[in-house]
């Protein structure tokens, strides 16, 4: 489930555009239909659709559940390797040629992705990269190596034009999540797209804030006009706020917050 205007980014995905979007996925439904499947999916079949190139780097898992949902549609994601507008890298195969030591080194990154991105190289059309290698990194707790990732991306599309879509899965109703550094890995990006429920996820902590404080965050100066933040969609602009400002009361706004979360759903 995606906004709006995150929707219309991950379907016209301008050349040049680098974002991110960050997902709540939990375990023990369909993860074929999971909110990053359906976002990714969104992002893929909108450029083949359109006659664009598009690489994805993705866990073996995802990929066939992405591939899955394509299937749905009228595409066969086997029919378009030959001609070259699709093309797959496995993401624990490209990690385990990139990282050494902890950390990603730009030589062998750009060995890795440079050949795939040159293959993809459109005459007359665009080319999408949806990638899974940072989130990788991020899960497994190396954030640094997820921000030089997200650096050398950047650094290719000097070279190679393309746009990025890069999923995560992360709890960000959860004040664990901002303890990382959430404002450098979105500084590494041009846009990180909202969720409706990052939406509601902010109306609640307004909710909490009230109660507790008796003025909802938005309300207090700066929650909403902090540059480092402004890439990020509300509700998580509003708990990066609370985790500078508010340390001491970030755990009880956050868990108020997602008692009336829960609540708002449950009705």
């Amino acid at each position: 489930m995606t906004s709006p205007a995150s929707s219309s980014l991950l379907v016209d995905a301008p050349t040049g555009r680098h974002f991110a979007q960050f997902h709540r996925d939990t375990e023990g439904h369909d993860r074929r239909r999971d909110t990053l499947t359906e976002s990714a999916l969104a992002f893929v079949e909108a450029g083949l659709q359109r006659g664009d190139s598009v690489l994805v780097i993705a866990a073996a898992d995802h990929r066939d559940w992405l591939f899955d949902r394509l299937a749905e549609g009228k595409f066969r994601p086997q029919s378009l390797h030959d001609p070259g507008q699709l093309s797959v890298l496995d993401a624990g195969h490209v990690m385990a040629q990139l990282v050494d030591d902890g950390l990603p080194e730009w030589a062998p990154f750009r060995n890795a992705l440079a050949p795939a991105l040159s293959r993809l190289q459109p005459s007359g059309r665009g080319t999408r990269v949806y990638s899974e290698l940072a989130n990788a990194l991020w899960q497994a707790g190396n954030t640094a190596a997820a921000i030089r990732v997200e650096d050398f991306w950047n650094a290719l599309a000097g070279t190679y034009p393309f746009s990025l879509y890069c999923g995560y899965t992360m709890d960000t109703h959860s004040e664990h999540s901002y303890a990382a550094p959430l404002e450098e890995l979105g500084r590494t990006h041009s846009d990180i797209l909202g969720t409706p429920e990052d939406e509601e996820f902010g109306v609640a902590l307004d909710r909490a804030s009230k109660e507790i404080f008796g003025i909802s965050l938005t309300q207090m100066a700066g929650v909403s006009k902090q540059e480092e933040t402004r890439r990020f969609p509300s509700g998580q602009r509003t708990m990066l706020w609370v985790k500078r400002n508010l340390p001491l009361s970030t755990s009880q706004l956050a868990e108020r917050a997602r008692h009336y979360f829960r609540n708002s759903h449950a009705a």
